[in-house]
């Protein structure tokens, strides 16, 4: 209803009503807005045979370079949220009093549908928000809103080049060596917009200096991390030799033991080695080196409030119909929106965003790139006996097995210390310790919250035998208010208690190490740790923990810092039996069997192996287990048969007609059966370690009553 004059054109209107089950309902004012993709590959490749005596050489190069460009949506228009705000005058005209029938026993009450019901149809806005797509070509974020809309769009180059030669060199009758050589020259993965932004690996250790884990309190690093745009964030590979060498020989004794067992060249020999390079999956560039697009756009919100505070209007004064008053003019004019980022930075430092919710996706997070990182590569062997039955079938037997080094891996530098963080007062895990033994006393004596009248769970020293004081506590809950003789967070069930109970020191110790929702890395480190001033507003002096109490990086409190390295690795081998008939009276067939074993650096949780993890850097190899391709037994039966009919055949002999319907006919199958693949079981108990959401150190599942097998 004339509400471009305060959003520039197509704002996306949210309604405030839910249908009986809770499920919003909406306006219809959204729209499907395009996101499509264009992937050009070019590529040349170029093979010459040369044939001289017993050699016959292949000679060639190949080359491919391949442009990615994805189109995000195009940014600018506004989504309007609306409702009754806390303060807007229209919340005076209902009330129990005037409804004394409503039903006021659940969040979706009947109050609160008549007030939803009221703020849809006269269009009352409680928040407007958006975003502007940073351009390339001028440098900044779009100022024109949706005049026209605008999108940041990604354009990712990326090449190789190789060159190989192989001999093929028969050096008898019967034995045949193949052996050559590849090398390529692959290109790094590089943003061609320039807008990229990751934090360099030493960045990503923060004040603690590269390298420097587990070490509280001593600080060889930066204390000014940034996030910057680095465009091409690894370097390319141009040393890359890749040998092959295979051998097939076919024994001729005729006599004697030998001669039996190998039938006089009826058996073959072959055996193999080769290196070879693999270019990993481009994704890993958005994974590590755009820190998941935050910079790309511009968020903007003006959002209902009583305090006053830039981004916020008067709750009740902005609505969908009155266009004309100062504040939705204002609004036109972009001069009242809260920016963030405010302006488009190449280089940000990571303080700016410390404590805040940077990303709303993956909060406090950081990402880069090893700029040394490895090229992977496989080396893979195998040994091989073929041995001839009668005239139509052939037994072969094989061992095939490879190993791949520097495979990539993100590892989180920010891994949180429950060990070795003495000082003041002893380590974390000894007074997490101390707290479950406070807690369990505590409850022996009546503090169970349960029943009527009785005290609520606490972990506080109440000073009953046994209990003892846990210092660093103490530091995070100070200026809290007092509930049953201790700070109130003794008592927080959802956030303390329940993991006393189940052991996840690891999720405690995160918990303390943020600054948000509660002060609590602030109260122990204190105002000299600057984002706690200025992000936070905290001014006390704290209690005198270093910044690295818990983390290397404390400027993504509570957070992650992943580095992708090389450092990944796997195996596998397997024995492989081979039974085949060529074709016979009309029928055909192939029965293998495989027994393999895959064992790889990686967490079982992560199946697409983008963000591959370990599950501590203090030991890597903890992580190395089964992984999702680790097949035991595989068995796969193929087959055909031409069916007796028809012209030529043993039955119905005849040509004509009758052989083009009946004539011809072929039956076939393809069987296959294998072992499951691996799973982990998860028990969500973050007992050594704590990351958003990655499942990093799971403490795994207490299996009570059943076997490991079972």
């Amino acid at each position: 209803l004339g509400f471009t004059n305060v959003e520039t054109q197509y704002p996306v209107v949210n309604w405030a009503i839910t249908t009986p089950t809770g499920g919003a309902v909406s306006s219809g004012q959204n729209y499907s807005l395009p996101t499509p993709d264009y992937y050009p590959t070019f590529s040349a490749s170029d093979t010459m045979t040369w044939q001289h005596g017993a050699h016959t050489l292949n000679f060639g190069f190949s080359w491919y370079r391949e442009q990615d460009h994805y189109w995000n949506a195009p940014a600018g228009f506004g989504n309007l949220q609306l409702g009754l705000s806390n303060g807007d005058p229209a919340l005076n005209m209902f009330s129990t009093a005037d409804l004394p029938n409503v039903n006021l026993n659940n969040a979706n009450s009947s109050l609160t549908e008549i007030e939803n019901l009221y703020a849809t149809l006269a269009g009352d806005i409680t928040s407007v928000n958006g975003s502007f797509a940073y351009l390339p070509k001028t440098g900044a974020y779009s100022t024109t809103g949706c005049n026209p809309c605008r999108a940041y769009n990604l354009d990712e180059r990326s090449g190789a080049f190789g060159l190989f030669i192989q001999d093929s060199f028969r050096l008898r009758p019967n034995l045949t060596v193949n052996y050559g050589l590849r090398w390529d020259f692959t290109g790094a993965n590089q943003d061609l917009t320039g807008a990229y932004h990751s934090v360099t690996e030493a960045d990503l250790f923060g004040p603690s200096g590269q390298g420097n884990l587990f070490n509280p309190g001593s600080l060889q690093g930066t204390n000014n991390p940034l996030y910057q745009a680095i465009p091409k964030p690894y370097k390319s590979w141009d040393v890359s030799p890749q040998p092959q060498i295979g051998i097939a020989w076919s024994p001729q004794y005729s006599e004697g033991i030998l001669g039996k067992l190998v039938g006089g060249g009826q058996t073959v020999v072959r055996a193999g080695f080769q290196i070879r390079n693999s270019i990993q999956p481009y994704q890993y560039m958005w994974d590590y080196a755009t820190d998941q697009g935050q910079f790309y756009y511009q968020q903007w919100s003006y959002n209902a409030g009583s305090s006053g505070a830039a981004g916020t209007f008067a709750p009740g004064t902005l609505a969908l119909s009155r266009t004309g008053n100062s504040q939705a003019n204002g609004l036109a004019a972009q001069n009242l929106f809260l920016f963030s980022p405010t302006t488009y930075q190449t280089t940000a430092p990571m303080s700016q965003y410390t404590f805040l919710n940077f990303n709303s996706n993956d909060p406090n997070t950081a990402w880069g790139f090893n700029p040394n990182i490895k090229q992977p590569y496989t080396q893979s062997w195998n040994l091989g006996i073929q041995r001839q039955i009668g005239k139509s079938n052939a037994l072969e037997i094989r061992y095939v097995g490879s190993r791949t080094v520097h495979q990539w891996l993100g590892l989180d530098t920010n891994e949180v210390n429950i060990f070795q963080n003495n000082g003041p007062g002893p380590s974390f895990l000894n007074q997490f310790q101390q707290a479950q033994a406070n807690l369990k006393i505590n409850t022996a004596h009546g503090y169970t919250g349960a029943g009527s009248g009785a005290p609520p769970q606490t972990f506080a020293d109440l000073g009953f035998p046994g209990e003892a004081p846990t210092p660093i506590f103490d530091a995070a809950f100070a200026g809290e208010p007092v509930s049953n003789g201790a700070a109130a967070d003794y008592s927080n069930v959802g956030t303390f208690i329940q993991p006393l109970i189940t052991g996840q020191a690891g999720l405690v110790a995160g918990t303390l190490s943020s600054g948000t929702p509660v002060d609590y890395f602030c109260n122990l480190v204190g105002a000299s740790f600057t984002p706690c001033a200025t992000n936070l507003g905290f001014t006390g002096a704290g209690a005198g923990y270093p910044i690295n109490y818990f983390q290397a990086n404390p400027y993504e409190a509570g957070g992650s810092t992943f580095v992708n390295t090389s450092g990944g690795y796997s195996t596998y081998n397997a024995l492989q039996i081979d039974f085949r008939q060529k074709q016979w009276h009309g029928m055909q067939f192939d029965v293998n069997y495989t027994w393999a074993h895959n064992l790889g650096l990686s967490t079982m949780n992560d199946w697409e192996g983008l963000l591959d993890n370990a599950e501590t850097l203090r030991n890597l190899h903890l992580s190395y287990a089964p992984t999702l391709y680790d097949l035991r037994n595989t068995i796969n039966i193929n087959g055909t048969y031409d069916l007796p009919f028809g012209k030529g055949k043993q039955f119905l002999n005849h040509g004509g007609a009758l052989d083009r319907i009946v004539g011809g006919w072929t039956v076939g199958t393809i069987f296959t059966f294998n072992s499951g693949s691996p799973f982990q079981l998860l028990g969500q108990y973050e007992t050594y370690n704590y990351a958003h959401n990655y499942n990093l150190g799971d403490g795994g599942v207490d299996l009570t009553g059943i076997s490991r097998s079972q």
